[in-house]
């Protein structure tokens, strides 16, 4: 049974301001309010980046607080207590690189110990998804790839990386995002279902006194696709993770209609 647990909330900042924040509020809270209730020994840390949507936004990461008031004033207000605030624009690989390298704490043969990275995004990794003009060196690595380097760098480290979807444009990638998620451990939720599917997981852990790697295996495929076109059987490996930009540029236009 986990008795203690770290969770690094990397999020993208557009998400925390347009028309689905409270459902994003709202999941944040069922996964930290149980948790609290149940007097888990858990630590939270917010790091917000910037998605790429053209929205301008202020970059800003936290140190881990074990104090959950002071993470929720995090997450609704600004950069009050942040180490990093207004020092630079940081993307998405950016900013689970710096969830990589946090102070997690370890457990040992007395104490069972989680550390948890919950990515919330609402747009593509790689900006030149969406540019039909590009005319870019295809064969260059690009944020898709990258994704993939980090994703192996939090299994050497044992980090379990959750992600969740925020908006249709996410659906482009979500195979992308489910594969470095169940490379993990861990797996890719749409927005939609991330409250019902994460209610299931600490019903799981507190209940039954599972794990969350355990608890996520108890889960049918339904419960992560429903209401979406997320299929969890449409899995990437790193070898063809690097996505055909030209293909998803001719293939959007008609798929976000």
């Amino acid at each position: 049974m986990t008795e203690s647990m770290d969770i690094a909330f990397v999020m993208a900042d557009t998400s925390l301001r347009d028309p689905f924040f409270p459902n994003v509020k709202h999941m944040v809270s069922s996964i930290i309010n149980p948790l609290l209730q149940q007097n888990y020994d858990i630590r939270f840390r917010l790091i917000k980046f910037n998605s790429g949507n053209g929205i301008p936004t202020i970059s800003t990461v936290y140190p881990f607080t074990d104090s959950s008031e002071i993470f929720q004033q995090w997450l609704r207000t600004g950069d009050d207590g942040a180490i990093g605030a207004n020092t630079q624009n940081i993307t998405i690989c950016d900013a689970l690189r710096e969830a990589l390298n946090s102070e997690w704490r370890t457990g040992d043969s007395n104490r069972c110990h989680e550390n948890v990275v919950f990515l919330v995004t609402d747009n593509v990794p790689c900006p030149y998804l969406l540019n039909t003009t590009d005319n870019r060196n295809y064969n260059r690595l690009c944020a898709c790839d990258n994704l993939w380097t980090i994703s192996n760098a939090f299994v050497k480290k044992d980090i379990t990386l959750m992600i969740v979807g925020v908006g249709q444009i996410t659906s482009i990638c979500d195979s992308l995002y489910g594969s470095i998620a169940k490379n993990t451990g861990g797996e890719y939720i749409p927005l939609i279902n991330a409250i019902h599917v994460l209610h299931l997981v600490l019903q799981s852990i507190l209940i039954e006194g599972d794990t969350l790697l355990q608890a996520l295996r108890h889960i049918k495929q339904e419960e992560f696709e429903r209401n979406s076109s997320y299929c969890c059987s449409v899995i990437q490996s790193a070898d063809s993770s690097s996505m055909k930009h030209r293909h998803i540029a001719a293939w959007l236009p008609n798929h976000l209609q």
